[in-house]
């Protein structure tokens, strides 16, 4: 579990109340409940968090199903991460605000810009200053937050919205932060998103895509209710951890 005082400093100074973009119940009353505090199994934890929030945890089974098969952080042993098993998207291209952010990153252990690529698992670019993944965790959590999507307010410290690294560590963290998301997003909290509130499967969509029941939002939700509808967590084959990632000729089996 991570340190609760932690992630509430990470949180404060990174508010999401700027330029009426969210409701101020963001910062005071949604944000602070997010703390990871739960010791448990996986399934427990989505129990837990959806108890929490009051939310189905079936659903949130079914995102982890999308996200990352339900991996937390596969990597290997020299803490390269297992590509959308714990770990996704990228750049198009480094920028100097994308190196400031990876350098952040950084700070925690781990430089995923110095990494020498595998064969499998691979990243879908070749390791350099300013290209790291975005997203972290069994539910896909976007850690980078563009200095843009803050104007005219000043970036968050480090380009980071303040999820990493709990994120990467802590299954609790991460569906504790996913829940907190589409409650809020179902209250209707995000202003420029979703102002009039009720409707969950919209607030899924806008978790991958950022938009509200856009093209790649809508596929989305189909793809999560098709989880969903098939138990797919329940499976025989979905147990069967192998099938899900490789072993590399070099580093060996991840972790």
């Amino acid at each position: 579990m991570p340190d609760p005082q932690a992630v509430h400093s990470a949180f404060s100074v990174r508010p999401r109340d700027i330029a009426n973009t969210y409701d101020s119940r963001w910062d005071s009353w949604l944000l602070p409940r997010v703390d990871g505090q739960y010791a448990g199994t996986t399934d427990g934890i989505f129990q837990w968090a959806a108890c929490k929030w009051g939310l189905s945890d079936n659903m949130l089974r079914a995102i982890a199903v999308r996200e990352s098969t339900w991996f937390e952080d596969l990597h290997f042993k020299d803490g390269q991460c297992y590509w959308n098993r714990g770990c996704g998207d990228t750049f198009s291209a480094p920028t100097g605000d994308s190196e400031t952010y990876c350098n952040g990153l950084a700070l925690y252990g781990h430089d995923y810009q110095s990494d020498r690529n595998s064969k499998v698992g691979a990243y879908p670019y070749v390791p350099q200053p300013g290209l790291c993944p975005k997203t972290f965790s069994i539910v896909g959590i976007m850690a980078w937050e563009s200095p843009s999507w803050v104007a005219p307010a000043s970036p968050y410290p480090g380009n980071q919205n303040g999820t990493f690294p709990f994120s990467s560590v802590s299954t609790a963290f991460a569906v504790d932060y996913l829940g907190s998301y589409l409650r809020g997003c179902y209250e209707g909290w995000i202003k420029w998103l979703n102002p009039q509130g009720g409707d969950i499967w919209g607030c899924v969509g806008s978790w991958y895509s950022g938009n509200w029941h856009s093209s790649d939002a809508d596929t989305y939700i189909s793809r999560v209710q098709t989880e969903l509808a098939n138990h797919t967590w329940l499976t025989a084959s979905f147990y069967d951890a192998q099938q899900d990632y490789s072993c590399d000729p070099v580093k060996g089996c991840p972790i």
